[in-house]
């Protein structure tokens, strides 16, 4: 089983890789497209008749993107909030019990999520917005694409939980992946 969470864990780290310039990507279109709105509000519609209305609707879909290519990593990570109020006081035995229960509903929530995700994405498959001309599955599948990649997340967390690798709730520490690490030891 520690071989299998070893492989799930290195399909891991290439997904973080590959999140990690999509999400800077991402930040980096928005952070343009909402200077590029400022900008055109209070500079160049005074010298100019130029207007950028996609600028907004840009944002607010690279924002919205954001949010679920993170989820995966803030999970991975443990970075996410929690509350061990119950958990400190906890043997054992009752911390892996609360762990495969908060672990159950985790998956019960993202089973629901993706269910309701296609049923979102299947209902707006001719909608395109309204100044990109983006389609709809474009944009209705953050939720899907980020539940997917934190349900692999969980499944990797916990075979390495049950094979003894990894300690509830605290997985995170030992599962972070240092992106840069390399460059700054060499």
């Amino acid at each position: 089983m520690k071989k299998l969470y070893y492989g799930l864990n290195e399909v891991s780290n290439v997904i973080c890789k590959v999140l990690c310039i999509l999400i800077v990507a991402v930040v980096v279109v928005n952070a343009g497209s909402v200077l590029l709105q400022v900008l055109n509000r209070y500079v160049i519609v005074k010298v100019s008749d130029l207007s950028f209305p996609w600028t907004e609707e840009l944002s607010r879909y690279s924002m919205i993107w954001l949010c679920y290519l993170t989820l995966p990593i803030v999970y991975r990570e443990g970075t996410m909030a929690q509350l061990d109020l119950i958990f400190d006081r906890l043997g054992k035995k009752g911390k892996m019990a609360l762990y495969i229960l908060t672990r159950a509903l985790c998956i019960i929530f993202i089973v629901i999520a993706v269910y309701f995700g296609i049923h979102v994405v299947q209902t707006r498959i001719m909608y395109k917005s309204s100044m990109m001309r983006i389609p709809g599955y474009m944009l209705y599948s953050a939720p899907i694409f980020g539940c997917v990649l934190m349900a692999y997340e969980i499944f990797t967390e916990m075979v390495g939980v049950f094979s003894g690798v990894l300690t509830p709730f605290y997985a995170g520490a030992k599962r972070q992946h240092h992106f840069f690490k390399k460059g700054a030891e060499g």
